[in-house]
């Protein structure tokens, strides 16, 4: 049988999706990938292709996208899955669109039996669907269902393959920066993040863990088989969280630095970074370790982003990573629900005392479904129709304060000169004064660049390449798809 993964664009290439492919391969079926900005006509490709079953990769932010691209493809007369944060967190964003049915979860297990559906002659009939763990469809205006399984074993994962996306987009290939993923899941309850919502829909296994590895040697065997392809100079690890086994990663470090040798990067959380993670990260060839300062105010951190790290733990991951040489990426957001431009001044401080190398930042963004966007509603912060207003086919993501605020223009101003104030203490007052003038449009632009040249430095993206690699698939801004267990 042939599955086609549909998906928006390169930026949203999906770590899930080639471990999906691996285990459909493992079963003897076929997996294809179309990207639909790379297509001059998609329908014409995906016939070539003559797909059993499509499944169409659908984040919260491109829902417009995904119901368009499925209606055009419904002329295939293959039965269509979405699949993504869409259909499992908000799956009235899709209703009456030409689906089969909704994976709502992880993709691995509802698309294996799906498509063992279809080997068998069953078709994807009501009764069918609503027999499979993970899918659902709506009955009227109430979605059905059967509620997901836990999410399959990691270890049960072939090596998995980016050619896949590479044997049909070489260019991707050629691009020498490349994520992989070695866990699924996250322990962390965050008040702004999908995790939490996530964990509502898909179990885990009883007795078992938030996250669920892959062994080292795994990890490392897909690595390497990349890296003998090329071009491969640095390698990111997409997990949520890297570091939350520290027995697992003693076990990765000396089999990564003497297999593959490739400086990487990597996300964990400051609680996580004991002197033994710095340590076992240093000897595998750690580049940069990325984790959450938020916000500097530790009231916000606590009771609003429910965020169970302190700020001792911040200055405690941040002393023992330089202490071994590992440079320190931080995420931050500002303007969060009740935020004023001092307190997000506090965070700019808090990333200067602890030497941040790299700030990442971002507006807090209120997510449907997570305790945050609740907060903020409750507190009259959004407006009350916000949800409709997410769900309506025109939605588009706008940079800049999302929380009602009487600060826009500061928060504004703020967000192009954060970093200067995250850079050095001493720059806070000068920012701060700053803040509340007038700034032409030019200025914000220009300074917004900071941003793309930080996360070249941190990735170790050869200039040339970047700027080859964007100026084809557009700004990094586009990518809608970041949740490493959907696709």
């Amino acid at each position: 049988m042939r599955v086609l993964f549909v998906q928006d664009n390169p930026l949203d290439e999906s770590l899930a999706l080639i471990e999906l492919a691996a285990l459909l391969d493992l079963r003897g079926h076929r997996a294809f990938v179309l990207l639909d900005r790379e297509e001059r006509d998609l329908l014409k490709a995906s016939r070539e292709i003559g797909p059993d079953l499509v499944v169409v990769a659908c984040s919260m932010l491109n829902h417009g996208w995904a119901r368009g691209v499925a209606t055009r493809l419904s002329a295939l007369g293959a039965p269509i899955l979405a699949g993504g944060t869409a259909p499992t967190l908000y799956p009235e964003l899709l209703r009456n669109g030409p689906f089969a049915a909704l994976i709502r979860g992880e993709a691995d297990r509802p698309v294996l039996a799906a498509i063992e559906a279809l080997a068998s002659g069953s078709g994807l009939g009501r009764d069918v669907v609503l027999a499979i763990p993970g899918l659902a469809l709506f009955d009227g205006d109430a979605l059905v269902g059967t509620p997901p399984g836990p999410g399959i074993p990691m270890t049960e994962v072939p090596v998995a393959s980016k050619d896949l996306y590479y044997d049909r987009y070489p260019f991707m290939r050629r691009f020498p920066f490349k994520r992989f993923l070695a866990s699924r899941g996250c322990h962390h309850r965050c008040s702004y993040c999908y995790i939490s919502a996530l964990n509502k829909v898909q179990p885990r296994e009883p007795g078992g863990t938030w996250t669920r590895y892959k062994s080292p040697e795994q990890i490392v065997d897909e690595i390497v088989a990349e890296k003998a392809k090329g071009p491969l100079t640095h390698v990111h690890f997409s997990d949520d969280l890297f570091t939350v086994d520290a027995d697992w990663l003693a076990r990765f470090a000396p089999l990564y630095r003497r297999r593959v040798g490739i400086p990487f990067t990597c996300n964990t959380s400051a609680e996580l970074v004991t002197e033994a993670v710095a340590a076992a990260l240093a000897e595998a060839g750690c580049w940069s370790a990325g984790f959450a300062v938020e916000t500097g105010n530790s009231e916000l951190r606590l009771r609003v982003l429910r965020k169970g790290v302190t700020e001792e733990n911040i200055r405690n991951a941040g002393q023992r990573l330089r202490h071994q040489g590992i440079k320190l990426a931080t995420f931050n957001m500002i303007a969060l629900p009740g935020e004023t431009p001092d307190g997000a001044l506090e965070t700019a401080a808090l990333n200067a005392e602890i030497g941040t190398d790299f700030v990442r930042m971002n507006y807090a963004f209120p997510m449907p479904g997570t305790t945050m966007n609740d907060y903020a509603l409750e507190k009259g912060l959004l407006p009350a129709d916000w949800m409709q207003r997410f769900a309506s086919p025109g939605f588009r993501y706008a940079p800049g304060p999302q929380f009602a605020t009487p600060y826009r223009r500061e928060f504004e101003n703020l967000f192009v000169l954060f970093r200067v104030a995250a850079k050095d203490q001493r720059f806070v007052p000068a920012v701060k004064r700053l803040l509340s003038l007038p700034s032409p449009k030019v200025a914000r632009q220009l300074l917004t660049l900071q941003g793309a040249w930080n996360e070249k430095l941190n990735f170790r993206i050869p200039t040339l390449e970047g700027i080859r690699y964007f100026a084809r698939v557009g700004r990094p801004e586009l990518r809608s798809t970041n949740f490493p267990a959907l696709l």
